[in-house]
């Protein structure tokens, strides 16, 4: 009797890094759902994998513009922002193109990077640290699709003008306004003669699936919720609470 009293009121209050493990335990150590369902998680990333990538609900909002890129004829794709690897390897899985070239600037995540390719047999990636401007002004390689997360450098990142080839190139970019509240307008003066535009917003859902997946597995688990799973130190060196707002930008040259 005294435990099934300890197990039934004395819970333990699971970690998110827990409760991340014992979901990937119950999901073959793979991403669960979504566009890159079934690509496999490699050890050293899941250690440090937020529990809605593991089940591929990380910016659940994205899913619908990801689910259409394979009708857009991606042969070719730039990531400027590689972090752990989790779109690069998810997009390398799903659309399976002849190039991959990843940009990023922090070396410790290299190994993150590398360690998806050989586990999922995906093609090797180019890689690059800083995309400098002059690299971008110089780059004559066709890209197809541009997926850019940098924490504000996208609004010197993204200058059709100064790097031409991105007149022609499907993009889609987090656009970090709490850094800059102009970056959003100015990315829409550029590019809203070339390219159709879709401003999207985090969904909370992602919260009530992420709730429901935990509840079916049995897991009494925690994580980083929406909206608290985004924050910055702003100029005062106060945590500031902020959202994930993305700018898809399809380019009128290909539709």
């Amino acid at each position: 009797m005294i435990n099934y009293i300890k197990k039934r009121f004395f819970v333990k209050n699971l970690s998110e890094t827990e409760t991340n493990q014992l979901v990937l335990e119950k999901i073959g150590h793979q991403i669960y759902t979504g566009p890159f369902a079934g690509l496999k998680i490699p050890t050293i990333v899941q250690k440090e994998f937020k529990l809605a990538e593991s089940l591929g609900l990380y910016e659940f909002a994205l899913h619908k513009v990801i689910s259409t890129l394979p009708s857009r004829k991606i042969d070719n794709i730039m990531v400027i922002g590689g972090h752990k690897g989790y779109y690069p390897a998810g997009l390398s899985n799903f659309l399976r193109p002849e190039n991959m070239y990843v940009f990023e600037m922090d070396e410790k995540f290299f190994p993150f990077l590398e360690s998806w390719i050989s586990l999922n047999n995906l093609k090797p990636y180019k890689f690059y640290q800083e995309a400098t401007a002059e690299i971008l002004e110089k780059w004559n390689e066709k890209i197809d699709f541009l997926l850019i997360d940098c924490e504000g450098a996208e609004d010197f990142l993204l200058l059709p003008d100064q790097y031409p080839w991105q007149k022609n190139t499907d993009i889609l970019v987090e656009v970090h306004h709490f850094y800059d509240n102009k970056i959003m307008g100015n990315l829409i003066s550029r590019f809203k003669n070339t390219h159709q535009l879709e401003i999207i917003y985090d969904d909370i859902m992602e919260n009530h699936i992420i709730d429901t997946i935990l509840k079916e597995l049995g897991i009494k688990g925690n994580y980083r919720k929406q909206p608290l799973h985004r924050w910055i130190f702003n100029e005062n060196k106060s945590k500031i609470i902020t959202s994930g707002v993305f700018l898809y930008m399809k380019a009128n040259s290909k539709s």
